[in-house]
């Protein structure tokens, strides 16, 4: 059998995080989005971005896809909505979707203003995310809400409710003493299966079924690394693969991302992070952190991304590889390792 061609992929689909600012602090938060992260993206570092984006799309023909995340973006709503409107002056294709906990949504007028000024700045669709863990920080009438008349403006079509299943039979955890809460998190599983990435590697992943470390061997990453065609950029230029936060692939205030990508694909077996995980999978990164001193956790791990953020969790607390593991918000800010 042909083994799979280890080149970097075009990327076609993207993430502008315009915040990692949040009112949630929710178990599975891949940024560790929480209140009191404030900076923003700036609606001219957006379009230039986008921009970028764009001629790498285009080397496979394409356009690129762009939506607008978080963190909670309607947070800072003069923002987001300076941010499209920007776009759309400078003849760049509609964003895709803006996700959203609708936490914003606090009455019907409000509601409505918001969701027409955004379809009038191009936007067609918006994704409301509701589930256990956006449930124990946001009052599911407000998602009911911000559905409802976002179906009136966008169309059926233009609104997808992630997950639909926890909107029609919510699960409040909120109150709930902390056994039963654990038992909720490890049912939502069951059914959605989040990637145990960031916030959700300790405070969901030591819930589930554990395994040796041994297990991972060879569960290499290539395909959420180089195949994917998805990045997400954060508000301070920090560009990560997919939803793998915390691995830097560069800067785009330093490093424009159409030569980032370049860079990337000419160069990234000599990437001190990214190369060890494409090649061999997070059990070569962990070999590679026992020689500063990082142990296994003796219940294990719940799957190779469990595995991977408590090794880089390990690494970025003790400045290992700088400027390939960061930012500090897809990381714990209360150190894990003594």
């Amino acid at each position: 059998m042909k083994p799979p061609e280890k080149k970097l992929r075009a990327w076609r689909f993207a993430g502008l995080l315009t915040t990692y600012s949040c009112n949630a602090r929710c178990a599975f938060c891949y940024v560790w989005g929480a209140p009191e992260l404030g900076q923003a993206m700036s609606p001219d570092d957006a379009v230039a971005y986008w921009r970028q984006l764009d001629r790498v799309a285009a080397i496979d023909g394409r356009s690129i896809e762009i939506h607008i995340a978080g963190g909670e973006p309607f947070g800072q709503w003069d923002n987001l909505l300076a941010i499209l409107q920007a776009a759309a002056d400078a003849g760049l294709p509609p964003a895709q979707k803006v996700e959203t906990n609708a936490n914003w949504a606090t009455d019907d007028d409000l509601t409505r203003r918001r969701l027409t000024a955004l379809h009038a700045a191009g936007l067609r669709r918006i994704d409301v995310s509701t589930d256990v863990y956006h449930q124990e920080f946001v009052p599911v009438d407000r998602v009911r809400r911000c559905v409802a008349i976002a179906r009136e403006i966008f169309g059926p079509d233009g609104v997808r409710v992630r997950w639909e299943a926890f909107l029609n039979e919510p699960v409040i955890v909120s109150g709930m003493h902390p056994p039963d809460r654990d038992r909720a998190f490890v049912e939502a599983q069951s059914r959605i299966r989040e990637r145990m990435t960031g916030r959700a590697a300790f405070q969901v992943a030591p819930l589930l079924a554990q395994h040796p470390i041994e297990r991972f061997e060879g569960r290499h990453c290539l395909k959420e690394l180089l195949k994917s065609k998805h990045i997400h950029v954060g508000p301070d230029g920090s560009v990560f693969p997919g939803v793998c936060g915390g691995i830097l692939l560069g800067n785009a205030r330093h490093e424009p991302l159409d030569e980032m990508w370049h860079r990337l694909a000419d160069r990234w077996r000599d990437e001190p992070i990214l190369a060890p995980l494409v090649h061999e999978g997070p059990l070569a990164l962990a070999e590679r952190a026992s020689r500063a001193g990082y142990e296994p956790r003796p219940a294990g791990y719940a799957s190779k991304c469990h595995l991977c953020t408590h090794v880089r969790q390990f690494l970025f607390e003790r400045g290992e590889v700088p400027g390939h593991l960061g930012p500090s918000a897809c990381y714990s800010p209360t150190p894990c390792f003594p």
